[in-house]
């Protein structure tokens, strides 16, 4: 929860002029924990009930689906096996946004150490298969930034937008 208390995906940290392995993937990672936090800040009860038909998901399934992806990019960086879960709702609102931000802070963190041996040894697991890095951007890194439009949409829809001032673009928030 450090990331969150810290506001540490408030805004993307400013960056040097590097386009290294470590860079890009960071930058994608910065990408995903700034949606992520504009989109879940102040959620409330209503918005994380809201679904958009009987039929599907509402926004606390969709959150903890991110969340399962936040654990598989956390995993995937640290060389890790991917136990997938279907639900966590033993976890509180609180808790899920926290640990979701709290595992793109880590792989943030894990990512800009790694060597280039690091980004060909380190593999995607899934029980007997492994997968390179490369699938974390067409994978749980995309599939990320997808859901989290949805959270925005369906906050949006039961009346409740992103706050004012948040510049995707940019990565700022503007007061």
């Amino acid at each position: 929860m450090e990331a969150q208390e810290k506001n540490y995906f408030y805004q993307i940290k400013e960056f040097e002029e590097n386009y290294s392995q470590n860079a890009i993937l960071s930058r994608f990672l910065h990408s995903v924990g700034f949606r992520y936090f504009w989109a879940t800040e102040g959620l409330n009860d209503k918005d994380l009930k809201y679904k958009p038909s009987d039929s599907g998901i509402n926004s606390r399934e969709t959150l903890e689906h991110i969340y399962g992806l936040s654990i598989m990019i956390n995993n995937g960086l640290s060389n890790k096996p991917i136990v997938r879960s279907k639900s966590y709702p033993d976890l509180s609102f609180e808790n899920l946004r926290g640990n979701t931000l709290e595992n793109l802070k880590n792989s943030i963190d894990l990512v800009e150490n790694f060597s280039k041996s690091d980004f060909e040894e380190n593999k995607i697991i899934f029980g007997d298969l492994k997968f390179d890095l490369f699938n974390l951007f067409h994978g749980p890194i995309s599939d990320s930034l997808y859901h989290i439009g949805q959270v925005v949409a369906f906050r949006r829809a039961s009346g409740n937008p992103i706050p004012r001032g948040v510049n995707h673009f940019m990565g700022i928030k503007m007061e």
